[in-house]
């Protein structure tokens, strides 16, 4: 639809058109209302018709109306009249980048302020998950101050259509170009190779259209030419530039930036657009240095991964700053560098409540624990690669990496063999260290390696191995965590206190003496404290990294807590922050970062405020195939099926809710809240199925209590726990009024039995552990499973009793190195048990008392998340039911990415002086 002067568009008057390209006719129109001058663009007829393009179209534009930078054009609003449909946009007056362009090449003092500009408009569309799609120096205005605008702001995924499939309508302008023969029109020459092959697109797209355009305005020339525009597209796929066209004054930093955002590769291209403005705005820093004047050949690299070479390219412009300062007495900052580093395909990280995450002393390279395994990622050349040697036994995961001091060998914990080992970085055989408990915490200095063991204390040993030495001893209801040598030998940590089973208060950052209990609090309710050689102390509160300067001989913080990192990934649980009845007993929620001796700081990102994921209740099969119960989304623990089958009793725990709910199977809406004051939990059905048993502490004690399912009644107290200690309810008798249930004081851990009929308890005889039990009632009665964890090796695993007891125990064979949480199929056939947290093994019951071979179950489909060692999973007929996070059950654990700050010291001293 055309439009003539003096017509009006709303409130818009239309003053003349402009021009006229492949995503409709340009106009300028003058706003009476606000009374300025605005440029207006005619939809196409063919999206203009399409009801359902247009409602996407809007959508889109109000995404598009919140970009707000200097280099970005603003759009204003819609506009709608006569059957035409128009885009109201800021009105930017001067030539296009192209105009400039067609009149020879730009030369570098000129063209290096434009390409900083586009890289600046392209990183703030970046940050709110905006793609240009159509960056071509069409799309750049110069104005006459010499600022840059960059038009059409993701336009381009707007108007085009829904399903649309073919290569050439990925790029609007494109599909009204290729009817005309032998004329190129639009983007062909800006074509990323996977928009061409009509791939999904992302942000790496645009800075292969950045290099386009760079290359252009220094070459003077296209870097993908043709007579048509397949023969554009096929030098897009296929062909390389005329890398000899470039002027003899671009640097080599230059050239190196144009190669690798035109590697045709998308995985090995420039990750992040910030790569480009810091090359661009750094450059002599990144051409002085040897690694730098080296030009790489003309063969795309072999590289796999989506951050290569601008590490490459940053860490040379930082090794030689470094020896520029040093050379001369003015100190020049080094810039602060931020970039990412995305996980390989089909990798995530491994989600085991520890810090997986760990950055070499010198600052030049990382490893992270991902699928059960360590890879290292080289920063230099941006390569990772699997440390063959310290992989898991499948499905075991490798635990808490860390670095030696010079950086050569690694420190990491098997699950599997229950031991601290050694590995050099190149990979190879694995050495065994010493045995421990799963580790809470590992640091390798010259002293040694310290480790963290929880409620045992904080040990260190050689890396040549022996008998680890207790170097810090803490109470029983304590727990310690991530611990660090001071420059004066006295030991940093996180010391979190203990109230009973899996409750803890909030943690704290301590300072203690070695083999003394004299102990100095440092920092309240914060946890993953380090100090650094700047002088401050670093911790973490939610996903929140905060500083402190810190004096390491006087232990004294000499200022309040200042934020410097937001966005800071949680292994776990924070007990620096949650409610006390909410922290799993077995994390303290370790902060995902690291920080060479270098100023490096490598971290995972995460939000910033303990965020628990999207939980629902589910069916789940053996194979893995799930059911959600039609409940709204939220924090379900502690799933029981009703002795009928037909309801299920879970509580709900958040910062708001800690009841117990009954839900109808089946029912799709019947939910009931059972319980009201205090908090309430582990609910555990009667054998007639009329009442539900939970421990509450509604009157001051982690006793137990029971009410009436239905609702109706009282709850009524069936236990009293004694101050410190925890009652926690297990399994009921379906014979006889017989409760099975745990008390927990400190790190011991018995198996009681409540008899209502005598209104008496009394332990079960030889039942003691040092970790939550878990007990269950077979279906006739006559037997419990239970499982010990004492710690000795012989006493730790699954057994079963029979009942009453008689002195026979028979283990259960065991398939991993943590069996607990046992429970009974519905028809007693089968018990299943967790070889390991968070997963699932059954073994079929022989006759006589006899066990078949346990076999595994598809991990992480039966519950995940609720405190470590509570059973979270119950079956359900020949299904269980089981908490299950939305993203587990849609898609499985997601990629993630690795974010690093190259001179993160400069940073930090700048937010906290020291001085």
């Amino acid at each position: 639809m055309s439009l003539t002067t003096g017509a009006h568009l709303g409130p818009y008057e239309i003053l003349n058109a402009i021009g006229v390209g492949g995503m409709g006719e340009v106009y300028r129109a003058r706003d009476k209302k606000l009374d300025r001058d605005v440029a207006i663009k005619i939809l196409p007829e063919s999206v203009a018709a399409d009801p359902e393009r247009i409602a996407r179209f809007e959508r889109e534009a109000k995404t598009l109306a919140a970009l707000n930078h200097p280099n970005i054009a603003q759009i204003y609003g819609l506009e709608g009249a006569a059957g035409a449909s128009a885009l109201v946009m800021e009105l930017v007056e001067g030539p296009t980048l192209a105009d400039r362009i067609a009149q020879g090449p730009v030369p570098l003092d000129e063209a290096l302020p434009i390409a900083k500009q586009i890289t600046e408009a392209l990183e703030a569309a970046h940050e709110r998950g905006i793609v240009h799609r159509d960056l071509k120096p069409a799309n750049v205005k110069l104005r006459s101050d010499g600022s840059v605008k960059v038009l059409d702001f993701g336009l381009a995924k707007a108007l085009d259509p829904p399903s649309s499939t073919a290569a050439v309508t990925l790029s609007p302008t494109i599909s009204f170009a290729a009817t005309q023969a032998g004329v190129i029109l639009g983007t062909a020459p800006y074509m990323s190779p996977e928009q061409a092959k009509g791939k999904a697109t992302d942000t790496r797209t645009d800075i292969w259209a950045f290099g386009c355009v760079l290359y252009e305005m220094l070459a003077g020339k296209r870097a993908f030419d043709g007579d048509d525009v397949t023969d554009v597209i096929a030098a897009v796929v296929r062909a390389e530039p005329d890398w000899t066209a470039l002027p003899a004054d671009v640097p080599e930093h230059i050239r190196l930036l144009l190669r690798r955002c035109l590697d045709k590769e998308r995985n090995s291209r420039v990750a992040d657009i910030s790569t480009a403005r810091f090359l661009i705005t750094e450059p002599i820093a990144t051409s002085n240095h040897p690694a730098a004047l080296a030009r790489p050949p003309m063969a795309p690299p072999l590289w796999r991964r989506a951050a290569p070479f601008i590490v490459t390219a940053v860490a040379a412009g930082v090794a030689t700053g470094a020896a520029v300062r040093l050379a001369m007495p003015l100190v020049v900052p080094a810039p602060i560098v931020r970039f990412s580093v995305p996980l390989g395909q089909g990798q995530s990280f491994t989600s085991n409540g520890r810090r997986g995450i760990a950055i070499s002393p010198d600052g030049r390279q990382f490893v992270y624990a991902a699928n059960r395994q360590l890879y290292l990622q080289d920063l230099a050349s941006g390569e990772a690669r699997l440390i063959a040697g310290a992989a898991g036994a499948a499905p075991d995961a490798v635990l808490s990496p860390a670095f030696s001091p010079d950086g050569r060998s690694l420190v990491f914990y098997s699950r599997s063999e229950g031991a601290l080992k050694q590995i050099a970085v190149t990979g190879g055989v694995a050495q065994p260290i010493c045995a421990a408990d799963v580790p809470f915490g590992i640091w390798w200095d010259e002293g040694g390696i310290l480790f963290g063991q929880g409620r045992k204390g904080i040990f260190r040993v050689s890396p040549n191995g022996g008998t680890p030495e207790l170097l810090v001893s803490v109470a029983t209801d304590e727990f310690a965590d991530a611990p660090q040598v001071l420059p004066d030998g006295k030991v940093l940590f996180t010391l979190a206190k203990g109230i009973a089973g899996d409750r803890w208060e909030h943690a704290q950052i301590v300072v203690q003496a070695p083999k003394t209990r004299d102990r100095k609090v440092v920092i309240q309710n914060a946890s993953s404290g380090q100090y650094v050689s700047t002088g401050h102390i670093l911790y973490a509160r939610g996903g929140v990294l905060f500083a402190s300067r810190f004096d390491p001989i006087r232990i004294e913080v000499r200022d309040e807590s200042i934020s410097v990192l937001e966005g800071v990934r949680r292994a776990g649980p924070d007990v620096s922050a949650a409610p006390a009845s909410q922290i799993g007993r077995s994390v303290t929620g370790e902060a995902q970062f690291s920080i060479s001796s270098t100023g490096t700081l490598a971290y995972v990102p995460g939000p910033t405020a303990p965020v628990a994921p999207p939980q629902d209740l589910a069916l789940v099969d053996r194979d893995g195939n799930l059911e959600r119960l039609k409940l709204p989304g939220g924090t379900y623990v502690h799933p029981r099926v009703s002795p009928d089958g037909q309801r299920v009793a879970f509580a709900s725990e958040t910062s708001k809710d800690n009841n117990v709910y009954v839900y109808t199977l089946g029912s799709g809406t019947a939910i009931r809240r059972l319980t009201i004051d205090g908090v309430n939990r582990f609910p555990v059905w009667t054998g007639d199925g009329k009442r539900i048993a939970f421990q509450s502490d509604r009157e001051g004690d982690l006793g137990i209590f029971w009410q009436p399912a239905d609702g109706g009644g009282k709850a009524e107290r069936l236990t009293k726990a004694e101050e410190g200690t925890a009652h926690t309810p297990e399994s009921w008798s379906p014979a006889r009024d017989e409760l099975l249930y745990t008390v927990t004081k400190s790190s011991k851990v018995t198996l009681w039995v409540l008899s209502l009929r005598q209104r008496h308890s009394a332990p079960f005889p030889d039942v003691e552990s040092k970790l939550p039990i878990g007990s269950a009632f077979s279906p006739d009665g006559h037997w419990v499973a239970y499982a010990t964890a004492a710690g000795d090796g012989t006493t730790d695993g699954v057994f079963v009793q029979p009942y009453p007891p008689t002195g026979a125990i028979y283990p259960v064979p065991p398939t991993g190195p943590d069996p607990h949480n046992p429970f009974w199929s519905r028809d007693g056939k089968e018990l299943f048990y967790e070889p390991r947290i968070n997963e699932l093994a059954v073994v079929p019951i022989l006759t006589p008392f006899a066990f078949g071979t346990p076999v595994p179950l598809p991990a992480g489909r039966f519950g995940s998340t609720g405190p470590a060692f509570a059973r979270n999973r119950d079956a359900s007929g020949k299904r269980f039911i089981a908490p299950v996070s939305a993203a587990e059950t849609e898609t499985g654990s997601a990629s993630a990415e690795t974010r690093i700050v190259l001179n993160w010291f400069q940073e930090l001293r700048e937010r906290v002086p020291t001085k």
